[in-house]
């Protein structure tokens, strides 16, 4: 992590400040992530590295309502409280997460593009319906 790096699409061009390709987004990934950009639990934190650290939390807390197929082929983007970015890839990254603060400096995770792999991905390319940030899907 810490290296500058660009990925583009046909349509536009990002620049990731902080990012790390794995096999697979799990409890382990984002724990070393923790250590690597906050501390081990019970160090002093200032405050953004206090809001990370609840970020990246989080998203412990909500790997387990999307499939472990999903995080094997997902990019998360987490925007810090100064607009930094840390973005975690394994396998083609179709399926896109980002993680931000909203306007009441609450921590919301949504999921932004959605992989139509599958058997009947050909067959649903017509239509395809926005997705909904994680909060919305459970609670219905």
């Amino acid at each position: 992590m810490g290296n500058l790096l660009v990925s583009s699409s046909p349509s536009k061009t990002v620049v990731h400040n902080n990012e790390v390709t794995v096999e697979e987004i799990n409890k382990v990934v984002l724990g070393k992530l923790i250590v690597k950009h906050v501390g081990n639990e019970g160090t002093e934190d200032n405050e953004r590295q206090a809001v990370l650290r609840q970020m990246l939390q989080r998203v412990i807390t909500e790997l387990e309502r999307e499939k472990p197929e999903v995080w094997r082929n997902a990019e998360l983007v987490i925007y810090d409280m100064y607009g930094n970015d840390y973005t975690v890839r394994a396998g083609k990254a179709e399926n896109k997460f980002v993680v931000h603060l909203d306007g009441q400096d609450e921590i919301r995770l949504t999921c932004t593009d959605r992989s139509r792999s599958g058997f009947f991905g050909w067959f649903s390319s017509g239509r395809r319906e926005k997705p909904k940030p994680i909060e919305a899907a459970s609670t219905n």
